[in-house]
């Protein structure tokens, strides 16, 4: 450890907003530890957003800078992705590696940092490990793992693929967060338990807040950092139902809300809540694993994380499949009674926040 206040450089991916919710638990775990820790996030993420996320888990505002290396993919909307587009900048990325590496490196040297934790970048991973910095991934996916799975006929996926894997496997330690994919082939993997962030129910305030009677059922429409258009003027909920949404093209009407109107935190909003409607998402699912939330899957088939998403779920919350032209359509009546049908299940327990922060900590007091 280079001094009394360790620097951790978080990089998180920009692609949408689950690897920041991934990442906030952590460095909370972390600081809890060392209370004099510095963060600094390289991300292409909005830095106004990255210090609100912040300071809603009260933690210290952190020096943010802007990196947009790590993109994940390139989207149309949040659930369809534009392969052209994302092969491009992965071509780009790797036909200039050596230069991207050195620029990554300058940017490490330059901010002294005393650990790195990557979620989920190669290319930090790579560029700490060759200045003798302890590195850390952490996240539910990979991006080679993903590429892969996405482009399996592509001729030369194989070889970027294979440039990202081997800069994973400098990492100190890999962690794999549950659910997610099972990082097979990497010999630095560490599995650990799910992180999510757990709200306070409000059940009769957020009911009071839309105007509606103590004992009507709310539905939360959410689809993450990523932009979906969806008009919800069509929309019929059934009787008693009310909804808020969270996403491009909503309008408030009688039984439709939209989230930013309301100004409640969100997982105070999933607390409070019966239904979520969401596709698969790390942050979105594992916080309605913990809270134990009916949840209408609306699919996302062709991302490979998917399948362990749904199956982790569905073993903690009662869920059933919404198909995105009945949810355009707003009828919902028929997937609300696949979810009665079914039994309760327990909801999910767990820290992986904290085995993460343990194990960073114990590498830092070397």
């Amino acid at each position: 450890m280079a001094g009394a206040a360790p620097h951790l450089v978080a990089s998180v991916a920009s692609h949408g907003w689950g690897h920041l919710s991934q990442t906030i638990p952590i460095v909370a775990a972390l600081a809890a530890r060392r209370p004099s820790l510095r963060t600094t996030v390289r991300t292409g993420l909005p830095a106004p957003l990255v210090r609100e996320r912040f300071a809603a888990a009260g933690l210290p505002e952190p020096a943010v800078e802007t990196d947009d290396t790590e993109f994940g993919f390139m989207m149309r909307d949040a659930l369809t992705i534009d392969d052209d587009a994302s092969l491009a900048r992965y071509r780009v990325l790797h036909d200039t590696r050596v230069a991207r590496l050195g620029i990554e490196r300058d940017a490490l040297r330059a901010l002294r940092p005393d650990a790195v934790l990557a979620n989920v970048g190669w290319l930090p991973i790579a560029a700490a490990a060759s200045l003798g910095v302890p590195t850390f991934g952490a996240c539910s996916l990979n991006w080679a793992d993903l590429l892969e799975a996405r482009y399996p006929t592509h001729a030369d996926v194989a070889a970027i693929v294979s440039w990202m894997r081997d800069a994973y496997r400098q990492a100190d330690a890999l962690f794999a967060l549950e659910p997610g994919m099972p990082f097979d082939g990497y010999p630095n993997r560490v599995r650990v338990a799910s992180l999510a962030r757990l709200g306070t129910s409000r059940r009769d305030a957020l009911r009071a807040a839309l105007g509606a009677p103590p004992d009507a059922r709310v539905m939360l429409v959410a689809f993450g950092g990523i932009p979906m258009a969806i008009d919800t003027r069509a929309w019929r909920l059934p009787t008693g139902w009310r909804a808020v949404a969270s996403f491009d093209g909503a309008h408030d009407a009688a039984s439709v809300r939209r989230f930013e109107t309301l100004g409640w935190p969100y997982p105070d909003l999933l607390a409070s809540v019966d239904l979520l409607v969401a596709k698969p998402g790390y942050g979105t699912f594992a916080e309605a694993g913990f809270a134990g939330r009916d949840t209408l899957v609306v699919p996302r088939d062709d991302w490979p994380e998917s399948p362990y998403l749904v199956d982790w779920l569905g073993r903690h919350a009662r869920i059933a499949r919404l198909g995105l032209d009945t949810l355009r359509a707003g009828r919902f009546d028929d997937a609300l009674a696949a979810l009665a049908a079914q039994p309760a299940r327990p909801p999910a327990r767990g820290d992986g926040a904290a085995e993460i922060a343990e194990a960073i900590d114990a590498r830092l007091g070397r």
